[in-house]
């Protein structure tokens, strides 16, 4: 069954939340940006939609009007038009998209970085009309802090200028624009900051970490020690409906009692491996993977699941093992971007087939947290089983 409607919703409905994530982790990286000399990436959010719903069409132009609100900064009377400060390479900073948004959604991405002894937040707006209006970027809150030592760097003017201005602006819908914020440049020793008043992109305060380039390889894991189960029979003319036709394995992974669906995960440079407990019900049970299953992150980008190890990735199979068993199967997908914090985990709905109970539901295991569940590799450690009797 198709359920992309319904992923679609649910990440439209809760990208907004992760955007305020105070945990976000980023690596440092180099590379260029319209065509000028390098510059050092300290960090960037892949995505933070953002709902404008005022929203119409000129009698006059025909052209669509869009007016931001709710930014708290209505005190604030001056105002500005600016020109409109294309990308024009955004896509390569930030590649893919996110389908089927309602036209009343704008993308608001961001990134820091450090250029010519300045440090500078860009911060990228996809038109959702072809004028906005409203707009606010930067004033005399704005600053960036140095959570280990206090020290504070403000803000100190915004390309194009509109500083402590609501702008408007005009582009053709969809047009990526880049608007940025100076600050003096950051300590090289700085870790872990927060970003104050830029409140069109959620920064009140919100916490980030700063992962230096000498730390990248350490960022990744090894790859999991994986036991195989032991092939006990081979499937013999796969009949889904037949469960003679199954192959059968005992001897799978074991692993100390969890909460069943426990999950963890491993991220290489060459693969995503993700672990998932199960209890072992029955000395025979019968269990099943499929091919479809696959990751989501906040772009809409797809990693497709690749192997599951010891086990058929498309076929159902008997496991034989003592009933109070925890057992773990381990999925290989495709690799997960190293500064990923969250993701979404899809099992599209199975076909039927026939057996007592049998049942093949799809599930959408949303705003995964990559750090929690690499904290949770202990728990998939491979044990002995012990028996008293």
């Amino acid at each position: 069954m198709n359920r992309f409607t319904l992923i679609a919703i649910m990440l439209i409905l809760s990208l907004g939340v992760m955007a305020q994530n105070n945990d976000d982790v980023v690596l440092v990286g180099y590379g260029k940006m319209d065509g000028s000399e390098s510059v050092r990436i300290l960090m960037k959010s892949q995505c933070c939609p953002a709902i404008c719903s005022n929203i119409f069409t000129d009698k006059k132009t025909k052209k669509t009007i869009g007016v931001w609100d709710d930014l708290e900064m209505g005190y604030i009377k001056d105002s500005c038009q600016v020109a409109a400060p294309v990308s024009n390479d955004f896509s390569t900073i930030f590649p893919g998209k996110i389908e089927g948004l309602p036209k009343e959604y704008s993308l608001l991405y961001w990134m820091l970085t450090e250029e010519n002894d300045e440090t500078v937040l860009h911060c990228y707006f996809t038109m959702p009309a072809d004028e906005m209006r409203n707009l606010w970027l930067a004033c005399e809150e704005t600053a960036i802090v140095d959570m280990n030592t206090g020290v504070q760097y403000r803000a100190k003017r915004t390309a194009p200028e509109c500083f402590r201005k609501h702008f408007s602006v005009k582009a053709p819908v969809g047009t990526p624009l880049d608007f940025k914020i100076y600050f003096p440049k950051l300590d090289p020793t700085t870790k872990e900051i927060a970003i104050y008043g830029v409140p069109m992109w959620g920064m009140r305060g919100t916490k980030f970490q700063i992962i230096s380039s000498q730390n990248f390889q350490g960022f990744f894991d090894n790859a999991p020690q994986i036991k195989k189960p032991t092939l006990v029979k081979e499937a013999n003319n796969y009949n889904k409906d037949k469960y003679e036709t199954w192959a059968v394995y005992n001897n799978p992974h074991l692993i100390k009692p969890v909460n069943e669906g426990t999950m963890a995960l491993w991220n290489t440079p060459e693969a995503t491996y993700i672990a998932v407990a199960h209890e072992q019900n029955w000395t025979r049970e019968y269990y099943g993977i499929g091919p479809d299953n696959f990751l989501i992150d906040d772009r809409g980008h797809k990693y497709k699941i690749k192997n599951v190890y010891g086990v058929p990735l498309d076929q159902i199979f008997w496991i034989e093992a003592y009933s109070g068993d925890f057992i773990a199967f381990i999925m290989e997908f495709e690799p997960l971007p190293p500064n990923l914090q969250t993701f979404t985990y899809i099992v599209p709905e199975g076909e039927k087939f026939d057996m007592w109970g049998a049942s093949w539901d799809g599930k959408v295991l949303h705003n995964l947290n990559v750090n929690e569940l690499r904290a949770n590799q202990p728990l998939f450690v491979p044990i002995e089983r012990v028996i008293k009797e």
